[in-house]
């Protein structure tokens, strides 16, 4: 550098670094750049290049720098305008430009933005191209904590820690989680609602538009990107589909039987929501706000039963039910005098599991009980949940999760109304849907033999019993499941284990349309890991989101991806195979080890969700685990307005 005399006038031509034209181009906040000032200094050494300097006689001319002048002072014929990122300038001279609006774009340009609830508790926007975590590994655990609340229900037979499980949940509840009563654990679960966590877990809280000044919500649409995002999002979303192959609108799952995609018939345990959102005129619009994935492959409905035995000999047993002869189920009433046919026929009733819209909408009642002739052989109607666990096999599928029969008990709530007709009800969980979902993701997995033996007719109705099972709708004993010699599953077990295959499927494919990332090289061609038991995986799904109100609004490109890590689930729920099936066994142990992003080298972790050490006050681990790493959900990528 040298000093220039005031009366001599010099142009100087600037070349930006990628960053700087990235940002020129794209802008600070997307809708205008502008020059305030700029700075001249000495060049400076390049430190990232190790190329040594052109005198190899001098010890000294090697210095610790080794790296030429960068390449903005060399010849501009042999170099690519550019200089690396990252570059350091000191030695600053200052010059405040006469025009302060080079490439000043039109303030109507808009933005689509997403926005993400961060470790702050507060919504970011984001645009351009964005990519977020979300952990399902945390999901999993999630789902123990709400089950454990139900830990007493389950622990007599299906604990292998039995004298000390409950104990064990009760001190983590009161002494980690600051749970001492109903009203506690409810503020807890808002608290863990109110940062979209819950039977589904947000991955992002909105979707609007912004227009340099203010954020509006607009109506959108969704485009997957690519193939593998529209195939990956089917997979993880695909459910139970309604079907009536039997005639009973039974679920038979997702089915890509009239499609390319032959190689993944599997049920998947999982449901992608995309919530509405307000908009300032106080309309909803489709889409628009919270965005989350959960488990909800199952419907929900009643089993009307008969012939009730005890399964286990616990204080608090299951039951099982063998409906066999007219005294424990079956109508008897039916009879034919003189050609003339009198009482119930067994299709006008409504026998074993019944939606809950059927039931409630089609079976009279009154204060001592169903009014329908025919049902006065019934002694039990159980709210239960389920599942079709094999698409490909719909006779020996299906699996009922009935809840524990002391939960129907006066003892266990107070009669309520439940309509303006003075019906009475009442309340078996707490006033929040995620108590509802830690009551039914514990529930004991029975299964049916009249879907794949109808043993006969009896009085005109087929025989059935149903008891708890395992997997392909075999009958397990208590005793055996007691002591590990026979699996058992519950609902959320069960949906865990379903997902596992969907994850191992949608590694497994070698095509387009089917893609998993970040880890690879296991036992699986698109994971990392040496089994089912400890494996890594990441599903991308890419959307572009464009506004339909604001159609010259750039669109916002965003890709999920949903990680999960086996081994970060196994520290909180026992993992094991027994009769030659693999399991979760939820009522085990007594930690709950949340790891979000640490999850694949369980680094840190947290025991509270909403953060380690939470009870403390301290925000400096809000949602985050002991090393500062996000639970849950993390914006891996973003331009943040």
């Amino acid at each position: 550098m040298a000093y220039i005399s005031s009366a001599t006038t010099a142009t100087l031509q600037l070349t930006l670094t990628d960053y700087g034209r990235e940002r020129l181009i794209v802008g600070s906040k997307g809708i205008e750049v502008t020059f305030d000032r700029f700075g001249i200094s000495d060049g400076d050494i390049d430190y990232r290049n190790t190329q040594a300097h052109a005198d190899t006689t001098s010890t000294a001319n090697n210095s610790a720098q080794l790296g030429f002048i960068p390449d903005v002072t060399g010849n501009r014929s042999n170099f690519r305008k550019a200089v690396n990122n990252g570059y350091k300038q000191k030695n600053f001279v200052y010059q405040t430009p006469q025009n302060t609006n080079l490439n000043r774009r039109q303030s109507s340009q808009k933005f689509v933005t997403v926005g993400v609830k961060g470790t702050n508790n507060a919504v970011d926007y984001y645009k351009d191209n964005v990519e977020i975590a979300c952990y399902l590994h945390d999901y999993y655990v999630l789902n123990k904590l709400l089950a454990a609340r139900y830990v007493a229900d389950h622990k007599d037979t299906i604990s292998f820690s039995p004298s000390t499980i409950e104990s064990s949940c009760t001190t983590y509840f009161q002494e980690t989680l600051g749970i001492k009563n109903d009203d506690q654990y409810i503020q807890f679960l808002n608290d863990l609602s109110n940062y979209g966590v819950g039977q589904y877990l947000d991955f992002w809280d909105s979707i609007k538009v912004y227009d340099g000044n203010s954020f509006e919500t607009e109506n959108i649409k969704l485009v997957p990107e690519k193939d593998f995002s529209y195939f990956n999002a089917v997979a993880l979303a695909g459910g139970g589909s309604v079907g009536s192959r039997t005639g009973r609108l039974e679920n038979t799952g997702i089915d890509f039987s009239q499609t390319i995609l032959k190689g993944l018939k599997v049920p998947s345990p999982f449901s992608l929501m995309f919530s509405p959102g307000l908009a300032t005129n106080n309309v909803y619009i489709p889409g628009t706000g919270p965005a989350g994935i959960g488990f909800e492959a199952f419907d929900v409905g009643y089993l009307n039963v008969g012939g009730e035995s005890p399964w286990n000999n616990s204080a608090e047993p299951y039951p099982t039910f063998t409906m066999t002869n007219a005294i424990n189920g079956w109508s008897t009433n039916r009879e034919i005098t003189n050609n003339e046919e009198t009482g119930e026929r067994i299709s006008n009733m409504f026998i074993g599991f019944v939606t809950s819209v059927d039931m409630e909408t089609a079976v009279p009642m009154s204060p001592e009980g169903f009014l329908n002739p025919g049902y006065s052989n019934f002694n039990t109607t159980i709210p239960t949940t389920r599942l079709v666990l094999n698409v490909n096999n719909n006779n020996s599928s299906t699996a009922y999760y009935p809840l524990k029969l002391k939960r129907l008990t006066k003892q266990k709530g107070n009669l309520v109304n439940v309509n303006n007709q003075n019906a009475k009800g009442m309340n078996i969980t707490l006033a929040h849907p995620s108590d509802t979902f830690g009551l039914l993701i514990g529930s004991l997995q029975y299964a049916a033999n009249w879907n794949d033996s109808q043993l006969g007719l009896k009085s005109g109705a087929p025989y059935f019993t149903l008891q708890p099972s395992k997997d392909n709708g075999v009958y397990v004993n208590a005793d055996r499941v007691a002591t590990k010699q026979d699996p058992y599953y519950t609902l959320g077990t069960q949906m865990m284990k379903m997902a596992d295959n969907i994850f191992v499927s949608l590694a497994s494919q070698s095509n387009r349309y089917w893609r998993t990332d970040t880890y690879s090289g296991g036992y699986k061609s698109g994971l990392s890991g040496t089994g089912i038991s400890s494996y890594n995986i990441s599903i991308p799904i890419t959307w572009n989101v464009h506004s339909l109100n604001s159609p010259t609004a750039t669109p916002c490109k965003v890709t999920v991806r949903f990680i999960f890590n086996k081994d970060a689930v196994r520290h909180s729920i026992p993992y094991e195979n027994v009769s030659s099936q693999n399991y979760y066994r939820l009522f085990d142990s007594g930690l709950f080890l949340f790891y979000g992003e640490d999850g694949q080298s369980q680094a840190s972790n947290s025991r509270d969700p909403r953060g380690h050490n939470y009870l403390s006050g301290s925000a400096t681990y809000s949602w985050q685990t002991s090393g500062g790493k996000a639970l849950f959900r993390k914006v891996t990528r973003g331009t943040k307005i």
